[in-house]
């Protein structure tokens, strides 16, 4: 990713930084793949040797909206399902991330990254393919709602084009995944890829030059 300048114009919204969740923030990946697996296996009741297939579906989609990745998982299955099962699988899924999920930690430097860009002047965002009502809950929820000028799930791009709309400029998408590459490719933005505690280091590093994280 080239490198981008911090120039806040005043009376314009400004550099806006926006981080995905799962992956990005906390340390969710096998988690998520296990609760998205178990959640099909326990609505649609495929064969127990397609629980492979059905990860792997899970690790390609993430990042995408649950009904998207849903779709993408039954079609390799060769399911027809109804719409009070997709709502079911959709509860399932919910319920046990909401067992899980809670004790997943964060990548260690992650306040510490928010914090400083907070204070440095960046518009900091946060997006994710989780249900609007359950992000919004999961941030309130560990405290993170406070470092965020507004929080949005469900559509991504949607919510990167109204951040462009609205004159943001530039504007960063922080992700974990090869769907949000996409993503941000599609949003006419830029992008940076978090992975691990490394990554969340190396992006203070680049937006905040000569910081010693």
């Amino acid at each position: 990713m080239a490198k981008l300048e911090h120039r806040q114009v005043p009376g314009q919204p400004g550099y806006a930084v926006v981080f995905d969740y799962d992956g990005t923030l906390i340390d969710s990946r096998q988690v998520k793949v296990r609760n998205y697996r178990d959640a099909v296996m326990g609505i649609f009741f495929p064969p127990v040797q397609r629980r492979g297939d059905i990860e792997k579906s899970c690790l390609r989609t993430m990042g995408a909206n649950r009904f998207i990745q849903l779709e993408d998982t039954l079609g390799i299955l060769g399911i027809e399902a109804s719409e009070q099962q997709r709502q079911s699988w959709s509860g399932l899924y919910s319920e046990l991330n909401s067992r899980t999920v809670p004790s997943v930690s964060e990548f260690p430097s992650v306040r510490r990254l928010l914090s400083r860009l907070e204070e440095a002047g960046y518009r900091l965002f946060a997006a994710s393919g989780i249900l609007d009502e359950e992000f919004r809950a999961e941030l309130a929820r560990r405290g993170l709602s406070r470092y965020f000028l507004e929080a949005k799930g469900g559509d991504k791009e949607a919510f990167l084009a109204t951040l462009k709309r609205r004159g943001f400029h530039p504007i960063l998408f922080v992700g974990d995944t090869d769907y949000d590459r996409r993503t941000a490719l599609q949003a006419g933005v830029s992008f940076f890829r978090i992975a691990t505690e490394e990554d969340v280091r190396r992006l203070e590093r680049r937006l905040l030059p000569g910081s010693p994280g």
